[in-house]
C-alpha cells in the first residue's frame, strides 16, 4: 500500500503541531489525511471511515489521548481492524509511558521533534498498521473456511448438533431400523419461521446465542434417545423410531409446539420471542419406506403448512402425494443433497 492510500486521522487541538504535521505529512506523500481538533468527532469519524493510523495530542480538554486510544482499541476488537496509535507528548517518565502502552499506545513522538522523526515513525507504522489488517482479514477468512468445512462434515459449529449430512444419515438409518424391525420411523421438525425478521434486528453473535437456546431447549424436551438435529439455518430435526405410526401424532409432541412457540430466548441483546411451526412425518411398511433424502424433502412441505396454520402438521409418507408435491411449479423441490 503506497503512502496516498493510507487513511490517517490526526487529532491535535493546536494549530501549529498540526500545520506542522499537515507538511510532513504531505512531503511523504500521504493525502489521505483527516485532521480534526476534537476526540469525540474523531470517534464519529473512525465510526464512518476506519484509519490505520491515529496521531494524536496526549493532553487535550474534552478527552485525553488514553481514554481516546481505550476507545479505539475496543472498537478495533469488535470490528477486526487494526488501528496503530501514536501520542504527541512532552512527557518522558516511565510511569506514563508504561501505563499509555497498557492501554493500547503503540508509539509516542515528541513535539519537540515533529520535523526531523514524524514522517519516518509514519512511515514505520504504516507498514505495520496495513500488515496486520492483511492479517485480520486473512484469519477472518480463515476461520470462515474452517466454519464452513466444519458444517460441510458433519457438525454445526454454532449449535454442536449435527448437520444436514449427518441428520440424513441418522433418518437413513431410522428407516433401516423400521423396514428391518419394525415399528414406524418418525421425523419432526421444528422451523422457526421469524428467522429473517429476526437477522433484519440483530447480530450474528445474537443470533448464534439465540440458536443455541433454541437447541437446547429441544434438547430438554425430546427423549434422551431421540436425536436431534440442526439440518438448515432455521430447522431443527428431531429423528426417532416409535413402536407405531399411532405414536406420530400431535398429541404426541403438543407439548414441544407449547414450549416452543412464541417463547423468548436469552441473548446478550435481550430477550429475542421465536415463532416456530412443527411438522410430524411418519413412515412404516404400510406407508413404504422412503430414501432419507425423499422422507427430508417430504418433510418439508408439512413444515411449510404448520408455518402457513400455525398449528401442527402430521403426514404420514405419501408417494404420490410426495411426486405431486414436488412436481408442482415454484413447490419445495428440495432433496436435502448430503
Amino acid at each position: 500500500m503506497s503512502p496516498k492510500d493510507i487513511p490517517i486521522l490526526v487529532v491535535d487541538d493546536a494549530k501549529f503541531s498540526s500545520a506542522i504535521i499537515a507538511k510532513v505529512l504531505r512531503s511523504g506523500g500521504f493525502s489521505n489525511v483527516r485532521f480534526t481538533n476534537n476526540p469525540l468527532e474523531a470517534l464519529r469519524s473512525i465510526e464512518k471511515r476506519p484509519a490505520q493510523i491515529l496521531i494524536a495530542d496526549w493532553l487535550m480538554p474534552s478527552m485525553d489521548g488514553l481514554e481516546l486510544t481505550r476507545r479505539i482499541k475496543k472498537r478495533d476488537e469488535s470490528g477486526d481492524h487494526f488501528t496503530y496509535v501514536m501520542l504527541m507528548t512532552a512527557r518522558d517518565d516511565n510511569n506514563a509511558m508504561t501505563e499509555a502502552f497498557a492501554v493500547g499506545v503503540d508509539d509516542f513522538i515528541n513535539k519537540a521533534h515533529l520535523r526531523a522523526q514524524l514522517l519516518s515513525r509514519v512511515l514505520a507504522a504504516g507498514r505495520i498498521a496495513n500488515r496486520l489488517n492483511e492479517l485480520i482479514k486473512s484469519n477472518h477468512l480463515l476461520q470462515r473456511k474452517v466454519k464452513e468445512l466444519q458444517t460441510s462434515d458433519l457438525v454445526d459449529p454454532v449449535t454442536g448438533l449435527g448437520n444436514q449430512k449427518f441428520t440424513l444419515e441418522r433418518l437413513n438409518e431410522v428407516l433401516e431400523q423400521s423396514r428391518s424391525r419394525g415399528g414406524a420411523a418418525c421425523l419432526l421438525l421444528i422451523g422457526i419461521n421469524n428467522l429473517d425478521v429476526v437477522k433484519k434486528q440483530y447480530d450474528q453473535g445474537s443470533i448464534d446465542e439465540l440458536m443455541s437456546g433454541i437447541s437446547a431447549k429441544v434438547r430438554q424436551l425430546v427423549r434422551p434417545l431421540d436425536i436431534v438435529t440442526h439440518p438448515e439455518t432455521n430447522i431443527f430435526a428431531v429423528t426417532m423410531l416409535q413402536e407405531s405410526l399411532k405414536n406420530c401424532t400431535s398429541q404426541s409432541f403438543r407439548r414441544i409446539f407449547d414450549s416452543l412457540y412464541m417463547h423468548s430466548f436469552k441473548t446478550t441483546e435481550g430477550y429475542i420471542p421465536v415463532v416456530v411451526g412443527v411438522s410430524i412425518t411418519a413412515a412404516d411398511s404400510s406407508t413404504g419406506h422412503p430414501s432419507g433424502k425423499e422422507f427430508m424433502s417430504f418433510a418439508y412441505h408439512g413444515l411449510a403448512r404448520s408455518f402457513q396454520t400455525g398449528m401442527i402438521t402430521v403426514q404420514p409418507y405419501d408417494p404420490d402425494q410426495h411426486m405431486a408435491l414436488a412436481g408442482k411449479p415454484g413447490g419445495d423441490n428440495r432433496t436435502a443433497e448430503p
